[in-house]
């Protein structure tokens, strides 16, 4: 199979709900060596299928996050929320990854959409590693990117971004009165 079949089968079966773990599992096998062929939104919707569906694959989870590593500077806003969240909703520790996200992101924020703002920030604040200690500027970087663009999130996106930065005791006075001028 072809990299972008092995990335939209794993795709479909994830957002399908359709439990397959002997499929999902001989996906990882065949798409771990062959990463480097992948482009990033195959990367990125392949770290998400695996966390979406809830199927362990270390060794692919392992080579995601060399690659993506390697390859993030290309990786769009979407691609860069998606494999933050992927990683950390599988809960598979890839302190690399998250340290090169936390010093490339935030010269891009203002780019990203208000989603990928809110994902990216729970991603950091759920990931098992200690990726939140090295991310302090990433997280102030967030909130000033968010501050003037509250308007456009959704309900969720401001519960999740206030969360986060709970979560991780990052202060963001500007960013906590904003969102209660924006709710109240």
């Amino acid at each position: 199979m072809s990299p972008q079949a092995l990335s939209n089968t794993a795709w479909a079966y994830a957002t399908a709900r359709h439990p397959a773990p002997a499929l999902l599992e001989a996906i990882a096998v065949e798409a771990a060596p062959r990463l480097g062929e992948f482009n990033t939104q195959a990367l990125s919707n392949t770290a998400w299928a695996y966390a979406s569906a809830g199927h362990a694959a270390p060794r692919l989870f392992d080579a995601l996050a060399a690659e993506a590593t390697r390859r993030l500077p290309d990786f769009s806003p979407q691609g860069v929320a998606n494999i933050a969240w992927a990683f950390a909703t599988a809960r598979h520790p890839a302190r690399p990854l998250f340290d090169a996200i936390a010093r490339e992101a935030p010269a891009r924020l203002s780019s990203f959409r208000e989603q990928h703002l809110s994902n990216l920030a729970w991603s950091f604040a759920i990931a098992p590693t200690s990726a939140v200690s090295t991310a302090p500027a990433l997280f102030d970087a967030i909130a000033a990117a968010a501050v003037p663009r509250l308007g456009e999130f959704t309900p969720q996106g401001l519960t999740n971004l206030a969360w986060a930065y709970a979560e991780v005791a990052h202060p963001a006075p500007e960013l906590y009165e904003a969102i209660g001028h924006r709710i109240g």
